[in-house]
């Protein structure tokens, strides 16, 4: 019996099962971070519809620079002025044939190819540039892209761009009272707001700029618009004229659009995406700013040579105005991609906001 026993005593302790082994514990996984930026590096060529050391040009250089230092060099933009790669004012054309890679050029420069273009660029009675700024970051560069793609433009436009001031109204060598001083008067205009001025009883004519100080001279015109008071005082204009009336009814903006070749943006990293994008949209309040400081030095130097400046008398502005309803709601039922720009969108937004903030000026709201 002892012996039996200490048999099952052994048997028992020779059967006990191993101690359990602690599991290991699962290495946890770790989050993956936001992807490293590519070493890849990108070149793009591009050109200004004006010369070096206008506006234009300077803004399309501060884009790139801005461009090349946020992306750590990874994206050189050259900026070339007008006329170095393709003629000047065919920045776009020269996009599509694949010569340039971006611009600042388009706006009413485009008409005859997309009729939209001056009311985004230029249009008589429409919105100041801080509601045009806005609305064209909001949805307007997205209107526009849609009708470049469905043209086969290789361009596109990514909602920032050069965004300037109003320009002089008028100048002429006799005071403006009312409407009826409009009637007869031989005045250089262009673009839209000539033909609106013709309603109004003006001859307009159009020349180029270097042409406008002789015509002044020898009496071809007895008035003439331009561009801002600060280009206007840059080329001496002032001296052709008496009389300067500001009111930002005829011309309220002078944009001048950052166009890029649609291929080339899409070729590159998301980063480099968005740099782009956010540089151009600052841009548009950079250039705007530029433009204000040197507006208010010219009217000072402008008065102290002896230019009266006034305000536009506002029964001109009011005059005007109708002639502009009437313009547009004809030329809306021209051109298809005019009526969808402008009766979808560009109206609705001015419309919504004169109900919030209402306007300096009569600004066009609806065709009715």
């Amino acid at each position: 019996m002892v012996f039996s026993v200490a048999a099952v005593g052994c048997a028992a302790e020779e059967a006990a099962p191993p101690a359990e082994e602690e599991e290991e514990a699962a290495p946890e996984e770790e989050e993956e971070g936001p992807a490293a930026p590519s070493d890849e590096t990108f070149e793009w060529v591009g050109q200004a519809a004006l010369p070096a050391g206008m506006p234009p040009h300077e803004g399309l250089v501060r884009i790139s620079e801005k461009i090349e230092t946020m992306s750590g060099g990874r994206l050189m933009m050259t900026a070339h002025p007008a006329g170095a790669v393709v003629p000047a004012t065919e920045e776009w054309k020269g996009i599509n044939s694949g010569v340039l890679d971006f611009c600042a050029g388009g706006g009413s420069y485009m008409v005859s190819d997309m009729r939209f273009q001056t009311v985004f660029s230029q249009c008589p009675g429409g919105m100041p540039p801080l509601p045009l700024m806005i609305f064209h970051v909001q949805e307007g560069h997205e209107v526009m892209n849609k009708w470049y793609r469905d043209k086969g433009f290789a361009f596109i436009d990514l909602g920032g761009g050069f965004h300037g001031l109003a320009e002089s109204w008028i100048h002429t060598n006799k005071p403006l009272n009312g409407p009826e001083d409009m009637d007869g008067l031989k005045m250089r205009a262009s673009g839209d707001a000539g033909k609106i001025l013709e309603g109004m009883g003006v001859g307009t004519v159009f020349m180029p700029l270097g042409e406008i100080f002789e015509s002044m001279q020898r009496g071809v015109i007895d008035a003439f618009e331009c561009s801002c008071p600060a280009f206007d005082y840059s080329m001496g204009l002032d001296e052709a004229a008496t009389y300067t009336y500001l009111s930002p009814s005829r011309a309220p903006t002078e944009v001048y659009q950052f166009l890029v070749s649609e291929e080339k943006f899409m070729e590159l990293p998301d980063d480099l995406k968005q740099i782009v994008i956010d540089a151009s949209i600052a841009e548009g309040v950079n250039y705007h700013v530029m433009l204000n400081s040197r507006n208010a030095d010219a009217i000072v130097a402008m008065r102290e040579g002896g230019e009266i400046i006034e305000p536009l008398p506002a029964s001109i502005n009011e005059a005007f105005s109708i002639e502009v309803k009437k313009f547009y709601a004809e030329e809306v039922t021209k051109f298809p991609e005019l009526e969808d720009y402008m009766v979808n969108y560009y109206l609705p937004f001015a419309n919504d906001w004169n109900e919030q903030y209402g306007f300096p000026y009569p600004v066009l709201t609806s065709l009715d």
